[in-house]
């Protein structure tokens, strides 16, 4: 049986089964004595087939050291009971709940892949469920203070200096193109592309959390403006589009650190919101949904892996709801509908009328 098949199989069981094929006994390779070639093994797997992120697959990883750690026992001798234990320290020790069901999924995933390969003749991670999902409550930045933070006091300026020009470009397209803070420092200069018909650039993303394929991301005039006055200035000779000092991409660090920097310039306030570069992301899929757009526009937009995530979007503006109801009640009438949409009719057609 090959191994494709063999993971094929414990994912249809859910990683709760024994090994029942006859595989070789934990332990039975030398290799897989040694933990470091299993979580390689196993990281390399979450990359190339299951088409994780990196940063995923090493914070997974991370996570089992941990437990590991904890348990102070190797993979091949993990147990269930070591798992559950660890988890109630975590809970003891005041971790959040997105921390401990990352600790199951991992555990869950590492034991689908021993079990494939004949590691393990139980999954540990069989049959765990973890803490329900917690979602903090979405507070976005306003479109005003985005402004400000892109342009500034004028918004018909942009200054001059490469440095504070290449800041504001990348968190126009941050926020604009819903990207993480791992996103930007990938994008190369030939992934920036100029839509004629449209008057707008768009970015090629290759390394995208939940994006299994090469996605072409729209930008607006607005931050196509801010854009390319960055590339008329930046420093030739890099491939990256956001280029350090030193001629390399931008790290997550770098870009949490130009975050901050500009959003004391700007002086917007945290107010008790989680300032980081991520609240761009929450900023416009939250303004998106407040300008209309649908919900699996904005999810196909924002990359999510599920709509159950765009949902969250939905409830951070207040106002939204009842909007909506004062405009379009069901119990409203529905005649003086009928009649603006005969009305406009009537005017195109005497438009029409008047053109021939």
């Amino acid at each position: 049986m090959s191994a494709r098949a063999q993971i094929g199989e414990t994912l249809e069981t859910g990683g709760n089964c024994n090994n029942s094929r006859g595989l070789p006994a934990a332990g039975s390779v030398g290799k897989w004595n040694d933990d470091r070639f299993i979580l390689d093994g196993w990281t390399s797997f979450l990359v190339s087939v299951r088409g994780r992120g990196e940063g995923t697959a090493q914070r997974y990883r991370r996570l089992v050291e941990r437990l590991l750690a904890d348990a102070g026992k190797p993979v091949t001798q993990l147990g269930r009971e070591d798992v559950e234990r660890h988890l109630r320290r975590l809970h003891v020790a005041g971790r959040g709940e997105s921390v401990r069901q990352g600790v199951v999924v991992a555990v869950r995933s590492l034991g689908e892949w021993c079990l494939a390969h004949g590691i393990v003749e139980v999954n540990p991670g069989g049959g765990l469920a973890g803490p329900s999902g917690f979602r903090r409550e979405v507070r976005p930045l306003t479109v005003e203070e985005v402004t400000r933070l892109i342009w500034g006091d004028r918004p018909d300026c942009l200054p001059t200096a490469h440095r504070e020009l290449r800041d504001r470009a990348l968190l126009a397209v941050m926020y604009i193109a819903g990207l993480r803070a791992s996103e930007p420092g990938p994008i190369r200069l030939n992934d920036v592309q100029w839509d004629e018909a449209a008057g707008v650039f768009r970015l090629l993303l290759v390394k995208a959390k939940a994006a299994r394929r090469e996605r072409w991301v729209p930008l607006d005039r607005q931050v196509s403006r801010v854009l390319g006055a960055y590339l008329a200035v930046r420093p030739a000779g890099s491939p990256w589009l956001f280029v350090s000092e030193r001629g390399m991409p931008l790290s997550r660090v770098a870009v949490y650190q130009i975050f901050l920097r500009r959003r004391k310039e700007a002086g917007i306030e945290a107010r008790g919101r989680r300032m980081s570069p991520h609240i761009l992301r929450h900023s416009i899929a939250t303004h998106l949904l407040a300008r209309g757009w649908d919900i699996r526009t904005v999810q196909v937009h924002m990359r999510h892996a599920s709509i159950k995530t765009t949902e969250v979007y939905l409830h951070a503006d207040e106002g939204r709801v009842q909007r909506m109801m004062l405009r379009s009640s069901p119990l409203g009438p529905q005649r003086e509908r009928r009649v603006e949409l005969g009305r406009g009719l009537a005017e195109l057609l005497g438009e029409l009328g008047g053109m021939t």
